[in-house]
């Protein structure tokens, strides 16, 4: 019998190996994506989107919610930034963190206000601090070149908490800098050589008690123990009668007292010594500890926050 055969014939299609990319598709695509970030299409998605386990839960802003929980009173302030304020008397354990409850425990008074101002996007990262008790201070919350945060005594620029040491001289000043040639001058090794006008006036850089005090063949001398393991030594001053100057051992002196003055000449200098923990410290480094961020970035930091 015979058998016939037919041709088969595959039902699958074969593509040509050529495409087109679809070059067009993707840019209108792309265009529209742009067009709805624009507009908060996103973002209005983002906010009305439910998050895990907030299903029953209040819609009330989350910074007013943690200021309430500490018992604090919530405000809100121009420039999205928020507050929440405390009235403090004899306990403070209702203020949410440490520093707060540091500044409270400043106070002078038995009452005293504590303002905590923050962005309401980020309220746990303030932007100042203010307390209210027989004067008001500020605490600016201000970020580093390294982008950590430091809290700065408005007033002084001081780093805060810590000590605020001032300038010694009245006028201008001068210190050792990095590259001075110590050749024949080995002595400034373990002191400073603050360089000054005539007769400018000169204060201890920071309140203590005073140790000692005389003269030696550089003029008059006085030590200071500032406490925090701090001390000082400041000598070749000069005095007139006339300042009344009174420095006995045992005595308490604040950094507004006058210690001494510059030798009455056109240029003259008054040396200093630090020691920290017994070890000396130059100058320029004990001052730059406790003012990390300078003045100019303090008024822009103020500017920005508009305080």
């Amino acid at each position: 019998m015979p058998v016939e055969f037919s041709e088969y014939r595959c039902k699958r299609k074969y593509k040509s190996g050529s495409h087109k990319f679809p070059l067009f598709r993707l840019v209108l695509l792309g265009l529209v994506l742009l067009l709805a970030y624009h507009w908060g299409f996103f973002s209005w998605i983002v906010e009305k989107m439910p998050l895990p386990g907030s299903m029953g839960v209040s819609d009330k802003p989350s910074w007013k919610a943690a200021c309430e929980e500490y018992s604090g009173k919530a405000f809100e302030l121009d420039g999205n930034l928020v507050q929440c304020s405390w009235f403090v008397q004899d306990s403070m354990g209702e203020l949410p963190n440490s520093f707060l409850r540091y500044v409270a425990s400043l106070r002078k008074k038995s009452v005293s206000a504590l303002h905590w101002v923050a962005p309401a996007t980020d309220f746990s990262r303030a932007h100042f601090v203010l307390h209210e008790d027989s004067l008001s201070t500020a605490y600016l919350h201000i970020p580093l070149a390294d982008s950590s945060l430091v809290w700065v005594d408005a007033s002084t620029g001081c780093r805060f908490p810590g000590l605020c040491p001032k300038q010694p001289l009245g006028w201008s000043s001068l210190s050792i800098s990095e590259d001075f040639d110590f050749t024949g001058q080995e002595a400034l090794l373990a002191m400073d050589k603050l360089r000054g006008v005539g007769e400018a006036p000169v204060y201890p850089i920071l309140s203590g008690t005073v140790l000692a005090s005389g003269k030696d063949s550089l003029g008059y001398f006085v030590e200071i123990d500032h406490g925090f393991n701090v001390s000082s030594r400041m000598f070749g001053l000069f005095r007139y009668e006339r300042d009344s100057i009174s420095l006995t051992p045992g005595s308490w002196i604040d950094s507004h007292t006058l210690v001494g003055r510059i030798a009455p000449k056109d240029s003259s200098a008054v040396y200093l010594t630090i020691r920290r923990n017994g070890h000396f410290v130059r100058w320029n480094e004990f001052f730059a500890e406790s003012h990390p961020v300078d003045s100019a970035k303090i008024s822009k930091f103020k500017e920005q926050i508009g305080l």
